[in-house]
């Protein structure tokens, strides 16, 4: 027999591969000439790929950036346009030539150095020479709808755009870049913070910030909840209330620079000493020009207002919007003092606390319900007026909870205007509750609360609200009323005093509807019962009451009984399907040895079987079994069961499971059960009995059982009851019986 290769060994071997896997076939052929195929596989490992450079990887990007469009600083394009005013004023008669168009973006690299080999640097600058030649020297590509190509400036801006947006835009616009590194450096090693807790940027602390100030360049700041969740708003209120420029901002920190030209001793005195000076060389400038010098001078001094959401909400409100805001302004200011530390939109909202607690001689207003006028709001308009509500504006800001009657007085005189006050709750101010400011707000104004929250609080006047000047009115008119119905009496008493009668009873003062005669007709024919008929009367009255109690506990008691002959019914068809086992004749015994070893062993051990509400059931069988597939013992937990029951359970489990009762023992969880299963166990085939009640039949016994024992305990408290009151019925007759003799 002779190994014949179909190819050459030597060739197959020794090539250079490039394959993992190659099958090489041989053939054999022995002296018969018989030949047959054999299959060889060979593994061959495969180099590995040389990983490019960090650079390498990112060198496209670097190239897709745009770099500045301008070609000169705006200062020498003015000098250019100074030195050579002929070339601008040339006629534009003269024919431009046309220029190629070039769509080439400025090749930057990476902002590190790169070692390269002179032969890979020579290579690139002369493709990237004949590129930029090829490009010049051809025309515009257009596609096919003839479009121009452009599809790296596409590129090139969905690359800027994709560029994350930084968050001290205005502190990267006005301060250097320099003087802006070394600001976060000296932030970065500062120990002391400012803490912003949840009463947020109060006037205390923008004073705190300008005292340091006057030591240190910049503040840093912590953040805590509310602010920290919307870290932008908190932004915009700090720079909004200090004056400053946030250079840094990660997290719940965040560094406020106070401006190269804060208002600091030096430069106010110089500032003071420059504008002498001004006034006292030119005496004749326009007083016009030279205020605006001052104003410029005072603007770069002064902390500049960056509040740009009220800014861009002012500039977004129609004409109308505004009118109508300049009068809620207006109104609020006649209300009271308003609330700087507020951090939502405008308007600023009253400060409550600031104003009077007890107002001397307050009334809840005067209501009237117009006709036809229902008292309350309905559903829907409950929630057309919560709706309105949030798009409102809070009108005031409270953090005390009682004394509101300065609150309530200035409520009533923003009800003419308004039918709703939305009240803010102050954040940070300790013991705030809106339950009691709501009651008292409340009772004191007599309006309609529409909602209530940790933040706000939503109050309607009303649609019996009286505006002041109906009240007075209504008021008035009453008075004018009563004062001429005592006009009318007064006529009426002096026409009769002036007429005259001649029947001799004219004579005498008229009596008729007074005291006078109601006494006298009472003295002469009324009748007084005495005090035996009213005993009497008493003693009817309680025979009365307690036969008609007799009777209604009577008929609940033929109540109950029915129900509980139902039940009882009910009982016995669930458990028509029930035929309880017996109790084995030879029944496996066990030592008292034996007996104590299983009782410490059940004790200790910690998986046990709960019996609940439906007690014995084909499921309980079902567990016992699957617990005896792992152990010797059960342990079955039984609560709220006295021992009798208990007892009655261990029995029954013991004759349906086949097992030996080993012990039963009162715990501080309830009772426990411990059960043996037997030196010859055998687990049987069906491990539910058929005998027993299923799940949902235990259930139901349980509730009907549960039914028939309440009913059992309420017939018998009625049964005494009426016993009771038979007993006391019978005692207030023969009491009766007795004074009926005493008086005969």
């Amino acid at each position: 027999m002779a190994l014949q290769p179909i190819s050459s060994l030597h060739f197959q071997f020794f090539q250079p591969q490039t394959k993992t896997h190659h099958i090489f076939k041989f053939s054999l052929s022995c002296s018969n000439s018989n030949q047959k195929t054999a299959q060889v596989d060979i593994k061959v490992v495969k180099k590995k790929k040389h990983r490019p450079s960090f650079s390498d990887q990112i060198r496209h990007k670097w190239s897709l950036k745009l770099g500045s469009q301008r070609q000169k600083f705006p200062w020498q394009e003015q000098q250019q346009q100074q030195e050579e005013p002929e070339l601008v004023e040339q006629p534009q008669s003269q024919e431009e030539q046309p220029q190629p168009l070039n769509f080439e973006f400025p090749k930057r690299l990476s902002p590190w150095h790169v070692a390269e080999s002179p032969k890979q640097q020579s290579q690139f600058h002369s493709e990237s020479d004949v590129s930029e030649d090829e490009e010049n020297e051809k025309p515009l590509q257009q596609n096919s709808s003839g479009s121009v190509m452009e599809k790296e400036v596409q590129e090139a801006e969905s690359t800027s755009l994709k560029k994350r947006r930084s968050n001290t835009e205005l502190a990267e616009k006005f301060i250097p870049e320099h003087e802006l590194r070394r600001l976060r450096n000296m932030a970065l090693r500062m120990v002391e913070r400012f803490s912003v807790g949840v009463a947020g940027i109060t006037q205390e602390l923008v004073d705190a910030i300008h005292e340091k100030w006057m030591v240190d360049e910049v503040v840093k700041f912590k953040f805590d909840s509310p602010l920290s969740a919307n870290m932008k708003r908190a932004h915009q209120i700090l720079e909004s209330k200090t004056g400053g420029i946030v250079v840094w901002r990660s997290g719940s920190s965040i560094v406020l620079y106070r401006g190269m030209s804060y208002k600091l001793p030096c430069i106010e005195s110089y500032t003071k000493v420059y504008n002498a000076k001004e006034n006292a060389v030119d005496n004749s400038v326009d007083v016009g020009s030279g205020s605006s010098v001052e104003v410029s001078v005072k603007e770069m001094v002064g902390p500049i207002d960056f509040n740009r959401d009220s800014a861009e909400y002012l500039k977004d409100m129609s004409e109308e919007e505004s009118m109508e805001l300049i009068e809620l302004n207006l109104l609020l200011d006649e209300l009271g003092p308003r609330f700087n530390d507020w951090t939502g939109r405008e308007p600023l909202p009253v400060d409550a606390d600031q104003l009077p607690a007890v107002v001397p001689g307050y009334k809840t207003p005067f209501r009237l319900l117009p006709y036809g006028v229902k008292p309350c709001l309905s559903n829907k308009e409950m929630t057309d007026m919560r709706r309105v509500s949030r798009r409102t504006a809070p009108h005031f800001a409270l953090g005390r909870n009682r004394e509101l009657q300065g609150l309530a007085r200035a409520i009533v005189k923003l009800w003419e205007t308004s039918a709703i006050a939305k009240i803010a709750i102050k954040r940070g101010v300790p013991y705030t509750s809106n339950d009691r400011m709501a009651e008292e707000l409340k009772k004191l104004t007599g309006g309609t609360l529409l909602s209530r929250n940790k933040e706000y609080i939503v109050i309607y006047r009303g649609n019996d609200f009286l505006p002041p000047v109906v009240t007075k009115t209504l008021t008035e008119r009453q008075k004018l009323t009563v004062l001429q119905q005592d006009e009318e009496e007064k006529a009426r008493q002096n026409a009769s005093l002036i007429t005259l009668s001649n029947r001799k009873s004219s004579q005498m003062q008229l009596l008729a509807g007074t005291l006078a005669e109601t006494r006298a007709a009472t003295a002469n024919w009324g009748h007084q019962p005495s005090k035996q008929e009213v005993g009497k009367m008493i003693r009817e009255s309680t025979l009365d009451r307690l036969s008609s109690l007799i009777r209604n506990h009577e008929s609940k008691l033929a109540l109950a009984k029915t129900r509980f002959r139902k039940s009882e019914k009910d009982l016995a068809k669930i458990q028509g399907d029930f035929d309880p086992a017996d109790l084995p004749i030879d029944l496996e015994t066990l030592t008292n040895e034996e007996r104590s070893l299983f009782r410490k062993m059940g004790l200790s051990m910690k998986p046990y079987l709960l019996l609940g509400r439906r007690d014995v059931y084909a499921g309980t069988i079902e567990n016992m079994h699957l617990h005896w597939k792992y152990r010797e013992l059960v342990k079955i937990l039984v609560k709220g069961k006295n021992l009798a029951q208990v007892k009655h359970i261990a029995i029954s489990l013991e004759a349906e499971s086949g097992g030996v009762l080993v012990s039963v023992d009162k715990d501080t969880k309830g009772h426990i059960i411990i059960i043996y299963r037997g030196k010859n166990y055998f687990r049987p085939q069906v491990m539910r009995p058929k005998s027993l009640l299923s799940r949902r039949q235990a259930l139901a016994r349980s509730i009907e059982l549960q039914r028939r024992e309440a009913l059992k305990h309420h017939i018998s408290d009625l049964q005494e009851m009426i016993e009771l009151l038979k007993s006391e019925l019978e005692d207030m007759k023969n009491q009766k019986v007795t004074d009926g003799d005493k008086t005969m």
